[in-house]
């Protein structure tokens, strides 16, 4: 693998103290750390351009952002270089002719968490872990539990009872350690975060909290949509939110684009979430402390990919959503169901319930006229829809049984019957 190191160090997003490397929290506040890069050395030696390395793949030719020290511990299963594209034809139902799509769900395990593990479990790697650990709803889980494989180390994961089982099925198939629990995911987090600490194991959680790495791997996303619209960003990008994890990743993308003089403002971000799981929106919408979100109760939604009590990266999200002027939105699961209908019968993109959020919200924000037609909006496509299957299948007509092969009868279920 052809990558370049760079010199990285760990600083609070709080308080702005630096931490030693191998530090989860923030010694001086408990504050989530963050990777910082020698931006000053790495703008002179790119003079105003992206920083890529010429034959690398992925998210790997952005390693001069990247935090892994030495290519031998690279791990990767071809992750990132995702379509970025534009929508047509619902696009032109909406009125809108700058509708794209990010497509994550295009990612070698079916969603973004790829990026996030690809860095987490190299970097894992190279500190001498030959163990690691992750909470999850079935894709991070899966992610991290494929990229152990690959790397040839353990892996453990804690998946909350009730994920589909296509996800399940991927965990077994990495040779995952499973473990189901009907906890919350806050409990469930934090028992991981003691695990950890106990074992000396590594956890590989998709949220920075836990990891401060995971986020370096996710907003490369946001250098792809940078190159692939000709060095420029839309207007407004739309991202589903459960932990916060993803849309921390892309203002920390965002803002190094920013320190290095590649964008002079940012994009406004749109974090959605599902109305009966809302504890970043409700946060938001309500102006609470982000270090103190409060948890949900009985949460409930279709989108199981953002069922999460409780936000980890909760604090890091609303301060994204700050910063570039953005807003927080809730859907229904009756907008989801629909809008994954629209999305896949029309455009043939078939997401899970939780990357289809974003289409129900943008429908959303165009009825109240908060986002202009002629804007150019992106939304961002998390992961793939026969992750959670059963959410289609429950929600669509049933397949018609032919008992009897009789090509007149058959004609009743033709829309229009050609002429003979």
């Amino acid at each position: 693998m052809n990558i370049e190191s760079t010199e990285t160090s760990l600083t609070c997003v709080w308080c702005g103290k630096t931490a030693q490397e191998g530090k989860v929290r923030c010694p001086a506040c408990e504050g989530s750390l963050e990777v910082v890069y020698d931006y000053r050395k790495i703008s002179q030696r790119y003079q105003g351009k992206l920083p890529t390395i010429k034959g690398a793949e992925g998210i790997w030719k952005y390693s001069p952002l990247l935090p892994l020290r030495s290519p031998a511990n690279c791990v990767s299963l071809g992750e990132g270089s995702s379509p970025y594209h534009r929508i047509q034809k619902i696009g032109s139902e909406l009125g809108m002719s700058n509708l794209f799509v990010k497509d994550e769900s295009r990612n070698p395990t079916c969603s973004f968490k790829d990026r996030k593990s690809a860095v987490a479990i190299s970097k894992a790697i190279e500190d001498g872990y030959g163990r690691v650990v992750a909470a999850t709803a079935g894709n991070a889980g899966s992610s991290v539990a494929a990229y152990a494989a690959k790397g040839g180390i353990e892996s453990y994961i804690f998946a909350f009872q009730g994920i589909s089982r296509a996800k399940l099925a991927k965990l077994l198939a990495y040779r995952a350690n499973v473990f189901l629990t009907s906890a919350s995911t806050g409990d469930v987090l934090e028992f991981t975060s003691k695990v950890c600490d106990r074992y000396n194991l590594q956890n590989c959680s998709a949220a920075s909290r836990y990891n401060p790495y995971v986020k370096e791997g996710a907003k490369t996303s946001v250098f792809e949509m940078y190159e692939q619209g000709e060095n420029s960003l839309p207007d407004w990008i739309i991202l589903p939110v459960g932990g916060g994890g993803n849309i921390s990743s892309y203002f920390k993308g965002l803002k190094e684009l920013k320190t290095l003089g590649l964008i002079e403002k940012y994009p406004r971000l749109v974090g959605v979430q599902a109305s009966g799981c809302a504890p970043v929106a409700d946060a938001f919408n309500r102006k609470l402390d982000p270090r103190n979100i409060p948890k949900v109760k009985n949460p409930k939604t279709i989108a199981h990919s953002i069922l999460d009590d409780w936000a980890p990266d909760g604090d890091i999200a609303l301060v994204s959503l700050k910063e570039t002027n953005g807003l927080a939105v809730t859907v229904t699961d009756e907008e989801i169901i629909s809008a994954t209908k629209e999305l896949s019968g029309v455009e043939a993109i078939y997401a899970e319930p939780s990357s289809v959020t974003t289409l129900a919200a943008l429908k959303k924000l165009l009825s109240d006229r908060v986002v202009g037609k002629d804007e150019k909006v992106a939304l961002v496509i998390t992961g793939f829809g026969l992750n959670q299957p059963d959410a289609t299948i429950d929600n669509s007509a049933p397949a018609t049984n032919l008992t009897n092969l009789d090509v007149e009868l058959f004609g009743q279920y033709l829309t229009k019957v050609p002429a003979a």
